[in-house]
């Protein structure tokens, strides 16, 4: 029985996210969530994350980055090139639990393109879930879970911020590694 918020199991792909905080790691569930799983895959392997910016941090509610073209929250892209994006992907699996990976999108259907969040709490975040009989850009698609490295994202989730969620202080994602768990 899938469970997320288990242990990474032999044979998963992971990944490494070193920030200038401190290492995470997290599961990817390709496997369940397909194109929305590889699309963060491709875009680490692409190294489009290197020395990008956790751009708005929300303590109590998540990190945020991904931006690899503006560095603040207006750009990027799909792995598939720029000016592309892909569709949600929902699995009754997934939720938004602490440290759940889910991809940041506008209200319009099929607008993700590299912008990424990991959730902070512990609750309150089901609002962010899929609903049941919702329309296609109800929602966000979790398509990861932090494994280990919950200090670093304490770390980075209660940073000092200005008034538009910016941290005073550059966190950045140095880089991401994806792995074949051993």
């Amino acid at each position: 029985m899938f469970n997320q918020l288990g242990a990474a199991q032999k044979g998963e792909t992971i990944a490494i996210i070193k920030t200038n905080h401190g290492e995470m790691r997290a599961r990817l569930f390709s496997e369940i969530v397909g194109e929305a799983a590889e699309n963060f895959i491709e875009l680490a392997k692409q190294g489009k994350y290197d020395n990008t910016p956790f751009h708005r941090v929300i303590k109590g509610f998540m990190i945020q980055g991904g931006d690899f073209t503006n560095r603040n929250g207006t750009g990027g892209h799909a792995a598939k090139g720029p000016g592309s994006n892909i569709g949600d992907k929902y699995d009754a699996r997934l939720s938004h639990l602490r440290g759940a990976l889910s991809w940041a999108k506008t209200s319009m259907p099929n607008s993700i393109g590299s912008q990424f969040f990991i959730v902070h709490p512990e609750e309150g975040t089901s609002f962010l879930n899929h609903p049941e009989n919702g329309g296609p850009a109800e929602g966000y698609s979790v398509f990861g879970q932090l494994f280990d490295g919950f200090d670093v994202l304490d770390a980075i989730a209660t940073l000092k911020t200005d008034s538009s969620d910016r941290p005073h202080e550059e966190v950045l994602i140095e880089s991401i590694a994806i792995e074949t768990m051993p």
